[in-house]
C-alpha cells in the first residue's frame, strides 16, 4: 500500500515532476480498473455507468459454527438446489427431510425466484423473507433486486410514474403474444417518450418476470433480498456456498505460480502465530487461504461470474457450458493439496505437482443442464425442478456419519479418481459416480474433511 504523501517534501518539487507524478497516477488508475473489467464477461454492465447503483451487492456472509452446525449432536444443516418458484415442490422436500425450524439450519443456494410460476415465486419468496432462511444470491434473485432498485430511483423523476402506469395498463390489455416485439414497437410509436424508455438499462426487459417480482414484493421481502449475499463462507467447515461457482486460481496462469492463493502458505498475524499451537495455526492459516481465494483470484472477485459461472474457455470464465467446467479445475487444485507440512508435500508421485494448502468444499447451484453434480469437494445442486424434474436438497448432521480419516489419510484413492480426470478434456458429471453412494433417494457423498452427507429429493412434475 503507498504511505501517506509527504506534503512537505512534494511542495519543494518542480512542476514538471509534479505532472508526470500524477500523470502516472492516473494511468495506473486506468489500468486497474481496465484489468478488472477485463475479468467480467457481461456486456450489458457498460449501461449501468449512467445509472445508479441498482446492483447492492453484499459480497461475502461468514458463518460460525454455531451458524453452520456439523458437530452438534441434534441440529442439521439443510442446503436446498434452486426453488424457481417452485414452491409445492419445495414444502414436500422439507417434510420428507423432516425439516424442524427451531433446530435445522436452512439454506438455499440462490435462484429462489422467477422461470417458475409468478405466485409459486411470490409465495416463495414470503417463506423465506419471513423465516429469514439463510442463502445466497442467484443470478435470477439479483435481477430482481435490481429491478426493485429501478423501480425505486424511476418513481422520484418527474412524469415518469404516470408514464410506467400507463404503458403497464396498455401492456395488460394487449393481445400481443410476444412481450419483447411489443416493448420494441411500442417505442417506434411513441417517440416522444423516447426518454423514458432510455432510462431502462440495456437488456432489460419491462414488464417481465423479474419486474413483475420486483414490483409485488413487499420492503421487508426486499430488504431480505438485499441482505444476501454472493458468497457464504464457513471457515470452520472450510466451505463455500454460492450460486454459480469459484474458481480455485487464475487459469491464465499454473495452479503452482507464485500468484496463486493455494500456491504459497499465508503469513499468521505475528500475535497469531505466536500463541498459537499447531492446531489453532493450521484452522487460522486454512480460514486465511480461503479469503483468499475469494479475495485474490481476481475472477472471483467480478459479482457477475460469481452468480453466472459455468466453465472455463481458453483460460477465460465463460457462462456457457462450452469449455471444461469449473468444477473440474476446482477438483483439479483440491486433490493437489497436500497441508502445509513439507514433508506431507515431498512424499508423493513424482508426477504430480502437489500445493501447500488445504481443501475447502462448495456448495453451488445453477447448472441445471449438468444436472446433480457431485465431485469430491464440489456438490451442485441444480436437478432441474423448474423444468419439472427434481428438487434437491443436501441434508447435513449427526445422523449422516463421519470419516474416519482426514483427507490426508484419503489423497492415495482419490489420486486414482484424478488420474482418469486429467484425461478428460470437458468433463462430465457421470463421470464422478464414485463419489456418490447409494440409491438416488437416499445418496450418502463425502462432505469436507470428515464428514458424510446425503442428498435427498422430490419429484416436481
Amino acid at each position: 500500500m503507498v504511505g501517506r504523501p509527504q506534503t512537505h517534501l512534494a511542495m519543494l518539487e518542480p512542476p514538471v515532476r509534479q505532472l508526470c507524478a500524477y500523470a502516472v497516477l492516473a494511468l495506473f488508475v486506468v489500468f486497474f480498473f481496465s484489468s478488472a473489467l477485463s475479468y467480467h464477461f457481461d456486456d450489458t454492465v457498460r449501461s449501468f455507468a449512467r445509472f445508479p447503483d441498482f446492483s447492492q451487492y453484499r459480497l461475502v456472509q461468514t458463518l460460525s459454527p454455531d451458524q453452520f452446525p456439523l458437530d452438534h449432536p441434534t441440529r442439521r444443516v439443510i442446503i436446498v438446489g434452486d426453488i424457481h418458484g417452485s414452491y409445492d415442490p419445495l414444502n414436500k422436500l422439507l417434510d420428507k427431510v423432516s425439516y424442524t425450524p427451531s433446530s435445522d439450519l436452512l439454506i438455499h443456494v440462490g435462484d429462489i425466484l422467477t422461470k417458475g410460476s409468478h405466485n409459486g415465486s411470490m409465495d416463495t419468496l414470503a417463506f423465506m423473507a419471513t423465516h429469514n432462511i439463510t442463502g445466497v444470491r442467484g443470478n435470477h434473485d439479483q435481477k430482481v433486486i435490481e429491478w426493485r432498485a429501478w423501480l425505486d430511483w424511476i418513481r422520484t423523476q418527474p412524469g415518469a410514474p404516470r408514464w410506467l402506469e400507463h404503458t403497464q395498463a396498455k401492456w395488460a390489455t394487449h393481445d400481443a403474444t410476444s412481450l419483447s416485439a411489443w416493448l420494441k414497437a411500442e417505442q417506434r410509436k411513441h417517440k416522444e417518450d423516447k426518454k423514458w424508455w432510455n432510462k431502462i438499462p440495456a437488456g432489460w426487459t419491462l414488464f417481465g418476470d423479474h419486474f413483475l417480482v420486483a414490483q409485488q414484493m413487499s420492503e421487508k421481502q426486499y430488504a431480505y433480498l438485499r441482505a444476501l449475499p454472493l458468497a457464504i463462507h464457513v471457515p470452520s467447515a472450510h466451505v463455500f456456498v454460492v450460486h454459480a461457482g469459484l474458481l480455485p486460481s487464475d487459469p491464465r496462469y499454473k495452479h503452482t505460480h507464485p500468484r496463486q492463493p493455494l500456491a504459497h502458505v499465508p503469513r499468521l498475524p505475528k500475535s497469531n502465530s505466536v500463541r498459537a499451537n499447531e492446531s489453532e495455526s493450521t484452522q487460522a492459516l486454512r480460514t486465511l487461504q480461503e479469503q483468499a481465494v475469494l479475495s485474490e483470484v481476481p475472477q472471483n472477485t467480478v459479482p457477475f461470474n460469481v452468480l453466472n459461472l459455468r466453465s472455463i474457455l481458453h483460460n477465460k470464465v465463460t457462462k456457457g457450458s462450452t469449455g471444461k467446467p469449473w468444477s473440474k479445475a476446482w477438483k483439479h487444485d483440491m486433490l493437489r493439496c497436500a497441508g502445509f507440512d513439507k514433508h506431507s508435500l515431498a512424499t508423493t508421485k513424482p508426477t504430480r505437482e502437489l500445493l501447500p494448502c488445504y481443501p475447502a468444499t462448495v456448495v453451488y447451484g445453477h447448472a441445471a443442464s449438468r444436472g446433480l453434480d457431485v465431485k469430491r469437494w464440489s456438490i451442485g445442486l441444480d436437478s432441474g425442478c423448474v423444468y419439472n424434474r427434481r428438487l434437491t436438497a443436501l441434508v447435513l448432521g449427526p445422523d449422516e456419519g463421519a470419516n474416519t480419516n482426514d483427507f490426508l489419510a484419503q489423497r492415495s484413492d482419490e489420486d486414482d479418481d484424478d488420474d482418469r480426470e486429467d484425461k478428460e478434456e470437458h468433463g462430465d458429471p457421470d463421470k464422478d459416480a464414485d463419489d456418490v453412494e447409494g440409491t438416488r433417494n437416499q445418496n450418502k457423498v463425502r462432505f469436507g474433511d470428515a464428514y458424510h452427507g446425503r442428498l435427498v429429493d422430490v419429484s416436481c412434475s
